[in-house]
């Protein structure tokens, strides 16, 4: 810093490039009912969003991802079966979970990008050479890796938004048959897990709005407000009830 010139103030803060940031996070929506594509998208576009997903945060800048993206129809259509049968297991073998089993969404996906995880990347993470430590640091070190992918696939949800598409949140994949499947699919190393699954396309009708709890109810200045502590009957209440509306909200809007 030369002589004369002073720090960082509050001056320089850039509320407008915020409040446009903010105008995409709240644009987004995970939409599980697609209108059939009308064209393919360009190249760009889906370049534009994986461009997104690398530059996300990740531990010990590892950048532990590869993007493998369906956008030829066949390849759109070969996925989307893939996960159909995935929820065909669900129905099965998670009885009472809320799933969405319609050949009218993921097939009407203009294009279907997924997230493939490299778990060698756990090793530049912190490992202990003290015994006993071993277990607590590579159980930490998973969750570096898994947050690490997170933050890729949420850049990515944000840049579909602000192309004015729309995206669902897919966890669906990483279970071990529906990973083989993939793998088989499209060709990947099996060391590579997919952990996450982005279908783009058109909604079949957008939401005005969608619920979110209060600000004020998730802050915690300083240290935990206990009287925010969220209550047990109340989360088990969405679990048994609620969960179901929110996740797949009537047969034509489903989002979240």
């Amino acid at each position: 810093m030369n002589a004369g010139e002073t720090g960082p103030s509050n001056a320089d803060l850039t509320a407008p490039r915020f409040d446009g940031l903010m105008d995409v996070i709240r644009l987004r929506r995970s939409v599980r009912s697609f209108e059939p594509p009308p064209e393919p998208l360009p190249a760009e576009v889906l370049r534009g969003i994986c461009e997104a997903g690398r530059w996300a945060p990740s531990g010990a800048n590892t950048q532990p991802w590869h993007f493998v993206v369906a956008a030829e129809r066949a390849d759109v259509l070969a996925v989307s079966d893939v996960f159909v049968r995935q929820a065909d297991r669900l129905v099965e073998h998670c009885r009472g979970f809320p799933h969405v089993h319609k050949k009218h969404w993921l097939h009407n996906s203009l294009a279907i990008v997924l997230l493939f995880c490299d778990p060698r990347w756990v090793d530049s993470y912190p490992v202990s050479d003290h015994e006993g430590w071993a277990d607590e640091y590579d159980a930490n070190n998973e969750k570096i890796l898994l947050a690490s992918v997170g933050a890729a696939a949420q850049n990515m949800h944000l840049a579909a938004a602000a192309y004015g598409l729309t995206t669902a949140w897919l966890s669906g994949g990483g279970e071990d048959s529906t990973a083989a499947e993939l793998r088989e699919l499209l060709g990947v190393p099996e060391l590579l897990v997919p952990i996450a699954t982005i279908p783009i396309g058109w909604p079949h009708r957008r939401a005005d709005s969608r619920y979110r709890h209060p600000l004020d109810e998730l802050i915690h200045w300083g240290r935990w407000d206990p009287e925010r502590t969220p209550a047990d009957d109340a989360v088990q209440t969405y679990v048994s009830g609620v969960r179901r509306q929110a996740m797949y909200r009537g047969s034509e809007t489903l989002e979240d």
